[in-house]
């Protein structure tokens, strides 16, 4: 009796929120078309630093981030990604991937490698150790991947990227995602749509208000942090020319990454990155000693780091971290 007494209560509130959402959504949406309030996805500018992008992040779920790259590297990512493109032309691909959608993701880096600067520029390395590394010592790139869509592409379908991973923890980000604009993003040509504070819910419960998305409008160059937990798909391309963007997702370091990059990217070729870099591509153990997962004791792979670049403390377990994590682990 407690427990349908206890569900019964729970649906009434979820129904007394969904009234009230809709009327807030009905009493200023006018006002909002009309520019007297701000439209809710946030566009920082980088002067603003990590710190408060990352407040942002957390709280709304995600951010954009205007003129982030500079158009040297977005224009040379953008030319070697055009062979991969062209090729993935004779690609049949699903529903969910599109029709009218071009990817580049298996071995990205070996065909567009200035794409490395872009998966650890400073200010995302910033936003993504305040949120995975209190969660873990280390974390890595979970996938890297190249999308171009078309004119006549439809909507994709909204989706969370830590859907993957078969665990869900209350306040746990297992990833974030970030999305670079290689050309710009406007509404009409196919932004990446997100749900604002869709991070909120959790999965196993309900699902958020998937029709109150918003649109990514951004220059190329910019970009759009989400977390994993975020709802997000990419726009329909109503416009007659294709946009293109590319996704790196960035994991907690005890989780698999989606991308097997040892086989995409041998040693030999990975050697060509910076320590960081390599580090990001799972070059490295999560954590040292009897502690660590996906040690290597072998001494035939000079791509491999025996501990992360730069590590500013370890613990009483050799855990590596950064020193604005320690209370964070520990719980104070």
């Amino acid at each position: 009796m407690y427990s349908l007494n206890l569900r019964a209560h729970r649906e009434q509130q979820l129904a007394l929120l969904a009234i009230c959402s809709h009327h807030l959504r009905e009493k200023f949406s006018s006002k909002i078309a009309a520019g007297e309030y701000p439209m809710p996805l946030s566009t920082l500018e980088p002067s603003v630093g990590a710190a408060a992008a990352t407040e942002v992040l957390r709280r709304d779920g995600a951010v954009v981030i205007k003129n982030l790259a500079n158009a040297e590297l977005i224009e040379a990512v953008s030319a070697e990604l055009r062979a991969s493109f062209d090729a993935d032309r004779t690609t049949e691909h699903s529903g969910f991937d599109g029709s009218l959608t071009l990817r580049c993701s298996a071995s990205l880096l070996r065909a567009a490698p200035s794409a490395a600067d872009l998966m650890d520029h400073d200010m995302l390395i910033a936003i993504a150790d305040a949120i995975l590394l209190p969660h873990c010592a280390t974390y890595q790139l979970g996938s890297m991947t190249g999308i171009e869509i078309h004119p006549g592409e439809q909507a994709q379908p909204l989706h969370r990227d830590d859907s993957l991973y078969p665990i869900e923890i209350s306040g746990l980000e297992l990833q974030i995602g970030v999305m670079w604009a290689l050309d710009d993003f406007t509404e009409e040509n196919g932004g990446t749509r997100v749900v604002l504070n869709s991070h909120r819910f959790m999965r196993s419960w309900h699902l958020p208000d998937l029709s109150a998305w918003e649109s990514t409008v951004m220059p190329a160059g910019s970009a759009l942090f989400y977390l994993g937990s975020t709802w997000h798909g990419g726009g329909a391309n109503n416009s007659s020319a294709p946009r293109a963007g590319l996704i790196n997702t960035y994991s907690l370091g005890w989780l698999r990454q989606e991308s097997n990059h040892y086989l995409e990217l041998p040693s030999s070729t990975a050697m060509q990155f910076t320590p960081r870099q390599r580090a990001l591509l799972g070059y490295t153990a999560h954590g040292c000693g009897d502690d660590s997962i996906g040690k290597y004791d072998g001494n035939d792979c000079p791509a491999w780091l025996d501990t992360p670049p730069e590590p500013a403390w370890r613990d009483e377990r050799g855990q590596v971290g950064t020193a604005e994590n320690v209370q964070a682990q520990a719980g104070d």
